[in-house]
């Protein structure tokens, strides 16, 4: 029954994709669906012993239906392995090598329809391959789409089998530590993603190995594992390393309070990181906040981006002042208490505090709403935020971006930016329009402006722009902070969200993602050292 059950599976998502012409094996004359099985389902046969392939424990199948994704003409692969991929079940793409004395004779994008019976799953070399096979056993089937796994670093080491032999990006990828003058590509080398740290193995012999690299990178490549365990990835050509150009930072957001005990007027702030000496005064910076929740979006359009103003966006300036390189910089109002106007400590004198004064009485001195708060202008439209802070509090989304200048308009990129959100996401992003309407981001550790894809018709990487906050893979956000103590969105639970990570200075960009830490500050005991000397605060390295 189970058989009879996958069966009838396979043969519906066949069915379903077949107006598509997109399955290699339905381009083979004469040819049954029933036959093909997928990649996903042979991978888990092996249990640690060799198993010879058969009808039966193919669950009926005969054959896999897959795309060519080695190309042997740099070098860099294992000689002898053809590695294939197929999405064909779950939509899950997952990869696979067989071995073939004529593998190099294969190219990325080639369809081809593989008889696997009696060949034998084993795991060569460290390498789970299907061996016993002859181009006897294979039938071209055209060109294929190769699909390609965005990944972390982590992800891979988490769960290798998941992506070994599989098509994979490893974006916004440097060495670590940084290379030294002169160094190159060619051996062993670790990179990170800010994720975690793998081992990119580059032949000697290749026609690439004495490159340089790049000071920020996408690595299109394939992870393959040694005959010792250890997962290397590879790359098969020096086109699958791509310029991602740079991550660095000067100011880095390591902490927001957004919802201080009592009033929340006048007494949110945002905790900056400094990566380098700053006099605000020769470069200015400003810092925009946005808000979503239903008013806003149905008040103002998101057609500026960052720069709409109205019910959407507010902006400060920050011109005067300065901060030294690994120190921290606060932006806040006149309440300037570590947790709310109730609160026992307030921000000593000597602390790097910028402030404005947020106002909360009285209507809006340019458009006359009940909405007083404009900031300091600049935006598209006069900003109208309410006598409770920036911050709304709701679970809907909301963001804080730091920018290097005053000026912003919709095309402008920020230095920093993070977003918080337990819901409400919907009316920020619509690809649709044109110019988008969105909210810019930046890289960083959290958000990638740029992503790479494969070209359907050279089969190379070719970088394809994200720009927008909720385009592509770019949905990371904070919830609101929440504790077991306040297990729903609370209010009025004086929680701040502390963003720790870690940023190397050498390097121009984070090692360790930042992750959110929720910290009850108590109002009669929470100092500037709650904030500054946490275990797991920002922290810079050189």
């Amino acid at each position: 029954m189970k058989r009879m059950l996958y069966i009838f599976s396979i043969a519906g998502i066949i069915a379903a994709t077949g107006s598509c012409n997109k399955d290699p094996y339905e381009n083979y004359p004469g040819g049954d669906p029933y036959e093909v099985v997928s990649i996903l389902d042979v991978r888990p046969l092996y249990k640690g012993t060799d198993m010879v392939l058969t009808k039966e424990n193919l669950y009926g199948g005969t054959k896999l239906g897959a795309v060519v994704i080695s190309d042997h003409t740099a070098g860099n692969l294992p000689k002898g392995l053809l590695l294939v991929q197929d999405s064909r079940r779950l939509s899950t793409l997952r990869g696979i090598a067989i071995e073939l004395a004529s593998a190099a004779s294969y190219k990325p994008g080639d369809s081809v329809v593989v008889e696997i019976t009696n060949s034998t799953l084993t795991r060569k070399n460290g390498i789970l391959t299907i061996t016993g096979l002859t181009d006897a056993n294979i039938r071209a089937a055209g060109k294929g789409m190769v699909n390609i796994n965005p990944v972390t670093i982590a992800q891979l080491q988490a769960k290798p089998n998941d992506y070994e032999s599989s098509l994979c990006l490893l974006n916004k990828s440097s060495f670590n530590p940084a290379p030294k003058p002169g160094e190159v590509i060619s051996g062993a080398k670790k990179i990170n993603d800010g994720f975690g740290d793998m081992i990119l193995y580059t032949d000697p012999a290749v026609s690439y190995a004495n490159n340089a690299p790049y000071g920020l990178a996408a690595y299109v490549g394939i992870p393959l594992p040694t005959a010792e365990g250890v997962l290397q990835f590879r790359t098969r050509e020096g086109d699958d390393i791509v310029n991602m150009g740079s991550s660095a930072q000067d100011l880095l957001i390591s902490g927001i309070q957004h919802d201080p005990k009592g009033g929340d007027g006048g007494q949110e702030y945002v905790q900056m990181l400094a990566t380098k000496d700053i006099d605000f005064s020769v470069t200015p910076y400003c810092i925009v906040f946005s808000v979503n929740s239903g008013n806003a979006s149905s008040a103002t359009p998101l057609d500026k981006g960052w720069a709409s103003g109205g019910q959407r966006t507010i902006k400060y300036d920050i011109t005067t002042g300065g901060v030294q390189k690994g120190q921290f910089f606060y932006f806040g109002f006149q309440g300037k208490k570590i947790n709310g106007s109730a609160g026992t400590y307030s921000f000593p004198a000597g602390t790097n505090w910028y402030q404005k004064t947020y106002v909360t009485t009285g209507n809006n001195p340019v458009t006359g709403s009940t909405l007083p708060n404009i900031g300091d202008g600049g935006l598209a439209r006069t900003s109208e935020f309410g006598t409770s802070g920036p911050f709304p509090n709701n679970g809907n989304m909301c963001g804080v971006a730091i920018f290097k200048g005053t000026t912003v308009v919709e095309s402008t990129v920020p230095e920093d930016v993070l977003f918080i959100s337990t819901g409400g996401a919907a009316t920020i992003f619509d690809p649709t329009k044109d110019p988008v309407w969105g909210y810019r981001i930046c890289n960083n550790d959290w958000y990638s402006m740029y992503s790479v894809s494969i070209d359907p018709v050279t089969y190379k990487p070719v970088v394809v722009p994200y720009l927008h906050y909720r385009s592509n893979g770019n949905t990371n956000n904070m919830p609101y902070a929440i504790t077991d103590k306040y297990p729903a969105v609370p209010t009025d639970a004086g929680l701040y969200n502390m963003m720790g990570g870690v940023y190397n200075v050498t390097l121009g960009r984070w090692t360790t993602a930042r992750k959110q830490v929720v910290v009850e500050l108590i109002q009669t005991s929470a100092t500037i050292d709650t904030l500054e000397k946490h275990p797991a605060v920002t922290r810079l390295v050189d």
